[in-house]
């Protein structure tokens, strides 16, 4: 795919931020819809989508799983050991600096990240994507809310958090891989329908989300533009340095690279907003990283 088509398709999904945004100016959405459209995605939408990544015509074969699994559970284990001390090199904000190193974790794979891979890669790529997503599903929703508020040194783990609707799709999934269950298309099109709805749905959250922080405040934030360099093209290089001189092959590395430089995870914003959390930093850094990431996926894209 060509750097001008991977260019459109990131300045479309980016183009919803904007509609949400408006939204919000407008009156359409508020901080009282935008909670109730987290808990949604959160609940329905978002393991509805999970759940129909392996719902295809064609199942991943169980000996791509795991070397792609194998690499992503790695690469999560380096990113947090990097973000804690990446972090406290460019945040000198102790109630900041948990949202910083969710954001330097957590790159924004389902909603942002499927689309894309299946444009740059075709389907297949979407099978090694959704691998990776069973440690990222699990991370993110048992530490998620944990890594944000560690700023105010609390680590409030839940066991209850280990069957949130989304870690139960993963759960779902990585049976259906095991097996090779084949579903039947009424309900693979019917998972596929309501997962849908979590792309636009988290974009125009992010947007609205956006419009109550001042803007100049938002672009005039030094420190959440070197997490964006960092973000989008510090760790997705260091990741494929370390991918070459692994025994993975090329075929699973080069996704892994466009996954890894993915903008910060738009879920982080929601699980702001349903626990309550100051989300305004999570959202600097999710409007910058997919504002910027109009180019930089392209360019990763373009040098693999």
């Amino acid at each position: 795919m060509s750097f001008l088509d991977t260019l459109a398709q990131m300045s479309a999904l980016f183009l919803l931020v904007i509609i949400g945004f408006c939204c919000n100016k407008l009156k359409y959405m508020d901080v009282d819809f935008n909670r109730k459209l987290s808990s949604l995605i959160l609940n329905i939408t978002a393991p509805f989508l999970i759940l129909s990544s392996v719902m295809g015509d064609v199942l991943p074969q169980p000996e791509d799983i795991p070397p792609v699994l194998t690499a992503g559970v790695l690469s999560y284990a380096l990113l947090f050991l990097l973000s804690f001390i990446i972090s406290k090199i460019i945040c000198n904000d102790p109630e900041a600096i948990g949202s910083y190193r969710f954001m330097l974790i957590f790159g924004n794979i389902n909603f942002i990240g499927f689309p894309v891979l299946a444009s740059l890669f075709g389907t297949t790529a979407i099978f090694y994507a959704a691998v990776v997503t069973i440690p990222f599903n699990i991370l993110i929703f048992m530490f998620g809310v944990p890594i944000i508020t560690s700023g105010k040194g609390k680590f409030d783990f839940k066991w209850r958090s280990l069957f949130s609707p989304c870690l139960c799709a993963t759960y779902i999934t990585i049976v259906i891989v095991y097996f090779q269950a084949a579903v039947p298309r009424e309900i693979s099109s019917a998972c596929s329908l309501v997962g849908s709805m979590t792309v636009p749905g988290s974009l125009l959250i992010i947007g609205s989300t956006l419009a109550g922080i001042p803007v100049l405040k938002m672009l005039t934030n030094l420190r959440m533009y070197l997490l964006t360099l960092i973000k989008l093209i510090g760790i997705p290089v260091l990741m494929c340095a370390l991918y070459k001189i692994s025994p993975l092959d090329d075929k699973y590395a080069d996704v892994l690279v466009i996954l890894f430089g993915m903008p910060v995870a738009s879920i982080g914003t929601m699980l702001c907003l349903k626990n309550n959390i100051d989300g305004s930093t999570m959202s600097e850094g999710t409007f910058l990283t997919t504002l910027f990431s109009v180019i930089s996926i392209p360019l990763l894209a373009l040098i693999l």
